[in-house]
């Protein structure tokens, strides 16, 4: 019987690693550092209930979630504020992580071996394959190892280059942010909407929320691209608070710093002996950080791909990074391009695409999860009929929209087929145009 290790129990691995070891084809085994207490994080993630339904896969436990209301986004000088119009039955479910992973893990536990506490400290390379991981000083080999261990993956950081697999993250591929739940200040004003997100507060590059939590707290997420000092995180903070009284400094649970990925997949996830999954694989969405949907159809792939083939090779594991790509990864190259030039917009440029509304609820729904928008020559030409103005920024958005429709293409135009020759070439293509970005 072939041995399957999975480092890191995100939810990608818990998902995976049941399908596949329930088969009874693999002995499977989950490393996961932390405790089975203290196992994902301790706070909500938004996840749709089409994901599970769709997916085969038990929907959380009575209790653990709630249906998460309608965004709304703020610019730079907090003139507007743009709000979400979503049907209720499509609202995502705010679902607490820590008790869905633990919900996942107690499901699986008669046919996976999961071994919290146990942080795996490296690969095992011969040949340029891998054979397995080091744990605690000890080798333990394994036909196939599925990295879920996150964007700063030291294992996939130490991948001979023989796997053509990105080592790490640029400073713009990474989101770092402080994420805790903050009692409310007594008598203090509600805001109107129960959860806002400030894009590029303080000029930073960069987003804040308030949350209204049922729970009687106040979500707050602070983050900035690349990196982020104490100072810097003060500062946002403090303009945060000011726009809502209701935080107080007083921290409920959470209250920890995170590393997140926003940009497109990786354009290798497949090599001799490995797989990266989830975050390993930056499988978020880059406009919003958001992964769980993501890593979950993730796993659903590459088990239906393990357990419909004979072979563990990386010819026989490309088809899942296809049908990931397929999928919803060739969109997320798209959407990376708008988040890149968005950033890169002066502030008081982001405030008028929304003050003007050519930045509206529509266009950041869309970015929000993951899908493509468009504005072509005729809605410029009907702003500027409009009297709306700075063409030079209409043009300079709509030839961004374009390249994102261009990325896009390029991404479903992966091999389907695993050819060495024909993956390089398209893998030159995707560098050089973001490259050029």
């Amino acid at each position: 019987m072939k041995k399957i290790v999975f480092v890191g129990a995100g939810m990608a691995a818990l998902v995976a690693s049941e399908k596949l070891a329930r088969s009874g084809k693999f002995e499977v085994h989950v490393y996961e550092k932390s405790d089975y207490d203290t196992l994902s994080y301790d706070w909500h993630d938004d996840i749709n209930k089409a994901t599970y339904i769709d997916n085969g896969l038990p929907l959380p436990k009575e209790g653990t979630y709630f249906t998460k209301r309608n965004w709304s986004f703020i610019p730079p000088s907090e003139g507007v504020e743009v709000t979400l119009d979503i049907p209720e039955d499509a609202l995502d479910w705010s679902t607490e992580r820590r008790l869905l992973a633990r919900q996942y893990a107690d499901r699986a536990a008669d046919v996976v071996n999961f071994h919290f506490g146990c942080e795996v400290e490296g690969l095992i390379v011969d040949g340029g394959a891998v054979k397995g991981v080091v744990v605690g000083g000890e080798s333990v080999y394994a036909d196939l190892v599925v990295d879920n261990s996150g964007a700063l993956s030291k294992l996939r950081a130490s991948l001979p280059s023989s796997a053509h697999i990105d080592a790490k993250p640029s400073d713009e591929d990474i989101f770092v942010a402080y994420r805790g739940f903050h009692a409310k200040v007594d008598g203090a004003p509600e805001p109107e909407n129960s959860n806002r997100a400030y894009l590029r507060p303080c000029g930073v590059k960069g987003i804040s929320w308030s949350i209204k939590d049922p729970s009687g707290t106040v979500n707050v997420l602070i983050g900035q691209v690349g990196k982020m000092s104490k100072e810097e995180l003060k500062q946002s903070y403090s303009r945060l608070k000011a726009s809502n009284p209701q935080i107080s400094d007083d921290i409920v649970r959470g209250g920890r710093i995170c590393v997140i990925p926003i940009r497109r997949p990786l354009t290798r996830m497949v090599a001799d002996g490995y797989v990266a999954i989830g975050d390993s694989a930056f499988m978020t969405v880059p406009m919003i950080g958001s992964g769980v949907e993501n890593s979950v159809k993730a796993a659903c792939i590459l088990a239906d791909v393990i357990l419909d083939g004979d072979s563990l090779s990386p010819q026989a594991l490309w088809q899942y990074q296809v049908r990931y790509y397929l999928d919803r990864g060739a969109n997320h190259m798209g959407v990376d391009i708008l988040k890149r030039w968005l950033l890169s917009c002066k502030p008081t440029d982001l405030d008028w695409l929304f003050e003007k509304g050519v930045v509206g609820a529509r266009e950041m729904a869309a970015g929000a999860t993951g899908q493509l928008i468009t504005l072509g020559l005729s809605d410029i030409f009907g702003k500027l009929k409009a009297g709306i103005g700075r063409l030079d920024l209409l043009l300079a958005l709509s030839g961004v929209i374009g390249k994102t429709q261009k990325a896009a293409k390029l991404g479903k135009a992966i091999p389907t087929v695993y050819d060495e020759r024909k993956i390089a070439e398209w893998e030159k293509k995707v560098n050089a145009l973001f490259k050029r970005d």
